[in-house]
């Protein structure tokens, strides 16, 4: 039976990770409990070669899920509150998601997760669920 999950990660935490960057080790504690919505795998699989990572996208899906980690469909409902939740940032804060960004948010209320990202500006939004920077 897998650990109970107690936190979302985006794309930002988990490519922190993977590139050894500041905040890893905080990344590394948490990815046997940690979920990540498909959205945010798909974007640290295409940008860690980018950033000068040497291994395949099958090698570091399969690095990533023997640490632990659950990958997340994203539903429906995800996409319409992720699509509310970008709106919502264009219009009152004078930021702006990104779709990953979106969804990666839409996945933790949904999931009632504590979500971990890079970006201060999620402090700021009306989210159902805890924001913890993993830096």
């Amino acid at each position: 039976m897998s650990a109970s999950r107690r936190v979302v990660v985006d794309a930002s935490a988990l490519l922190a990770w993977v590139m050894r960057e500041r905040g890893s080790d905080t990344v590394d504690a948490v990815l046997p409990y940690a979920v990540a919505p498909v959205s945010a795998l798909v974007e640290t699989l295409y940008r860690a070669p980018e950033l000068g990572h040497g291994l395949t996208a099958a090698h570091l899906h399969r690095d990533l899920v023997s640490m632990g980690l659950q990958i997340e469909p994203v539903t429906e409902a995800d996409a319409v509150r992720a699509a509310d939740l970008i709106a919502q940032s264009r219009r009152s804060h004078g930021g702006s998601l990104s779709l990953g960004d979106g969804l990666c948010l839409a996945v933790a209320e949904r999931l009632k997760l504590t979500v971990t990202g890079n970006d201060q500006f999620w402090e700021t939004l009306d989210l159902t669920v805890d924001y913890r920077p993993f830096r």
